[in-house]
């Protein structure tokens, strides 16, 4: 949904430069609201999400075998991905190997010039407090998914 500065002047002024385009309805369970968007000119896949949210606290991604990736936002802006489409390791840290289909978090953080880097090499599984508020709106868009 382009770059911060842009993206919160836009929505001062009513109305935010939007990248994406949602895919089928939004659901909200738990108090918890989320949609499955892609961007406009994607074909097949959902290639990614974007780094500011206007009307969810999640939005979701496809691919070729479902909804597979949710990504949260507090503020407008990316705080975490919960991630289920492949496999993952931790290289270089800890070492830590997460199975395709079972969730690994990866936290986002906003460095000093706007922009977000994701800790790839940290990623853990969703904590007791997450399974609880965010796991009944991913199951909801993923029946199958495991969180540990």
């Amino acid at each position: 949904m382009g770059n911060g500065v842009e993206f919160f002047k836009a929505i001062a002024s009513g109305g935010a430069k939007c990248e994406y385009e949602s895919v089928g309805e939004a659901k909200t369970v738990g108090g918890v609201k989320g949609k499955i968007v892609k961007r406009k000119d994607a074909t097949e896949t959902h290639s990614n999400l974007p780094q500011y949210a206007v009307t969810s606290d999640m939005y979701f991604r496809k691919n070729k075998d479902g909804v597979c990736q949710g990504r949260v936002y507090l503020d407008h802006k990316v705080t975490l991905d919960f991630d289920w489409s492949h496999e993952h390791v931790n290289n270089g840290t800890d070492g830590r190997h997460f199975k395709k289909g079972v969730v690994h978090v990866q936290i986002w953080q906003q460095k000093p010039d706007g922009t977000f880097t994701r800790i790839s090499n940290g990623a853990r599984l969703m904590n007791n407090a997450e399974m609880k508020k965010y796991g009944p709106l991913i199951k909801a868009f993923c029946p199958d998914v495991k969180f540990r």
